[in-house]
């Protein structure tokens, strides 16, 4: 059986193990209260309640990532940053964009380890169930997955690559 995107269907799959926990480079992956607290940051900012999302948004921290070396162009990449997986991508020369590396689906890193993560054209695929999601907005491209990934604030400093999360 597969879904309107021709992807084998996950229910099964999905259903069998859903306590799974995938760890990249020893690192077990868990939502932080600092992810938390950006997303709650960027849902008060869109209700316009700026000074809450201000203080939220002040939890942010900035972190090195890699160098711009690193992740090739057309390429995405999986890094680990305080313990949480992030997915690097530079979709054209000189661009580069960070998401969270967790599939929106089961919640699955978008690769097995640290390192290069699956593309398939412009997007990223996860390793699990076969979703799909752009590698230049973190949109979900092709189903099971139904939402987009987290964006970070991405500088490039010279050749260094730094987030805020």
């Amino acid at each position: 059986m597969t879904d309107l995107n021709n992807q084998p269907a996950c229910q099964d799959l999905c259903d069998s193990n859903p306590n799974r926990m995938t760890e990249i480079n020893d690192t077990p992956f868990g939502h932080s209260r600092r992810t938390a607290l950006k997303g709650i940051a960027a849902a008060l900012a869109a209700i316009g309640a700026t000074s809450m999302a201000t203080a939220a948004q002040a939890a942010s921290k900035t972190y090195n990532v890699c160098k711009t070396t690193d992740v090739p162009v057309g390429s995405a990449k999986m890094f680990a940053v305080n313990g949480q997986p992030v997915a690097v991508t530079q979709p054209k020369k000189g661009t580069f964009k960070a998401f969270a590396g967790w599939c929106t689906h089961q919640q699955s890193p978008l690769s097995n380890g640290v390192g290069p993560i699956q593309t398939s054209g412009a997007n990223m695929v996860c390793p699990r169930h076969g979703a799909t999601f752009s590698t230049t907005s973190g949109a979900a491209t092709g189903g099971p997955a139904r939402g987009g990934l987290t964006k970070y604030t991405v500088k490039v400093t010279g050749t260094q690559i730094s987030i805020t999360a």
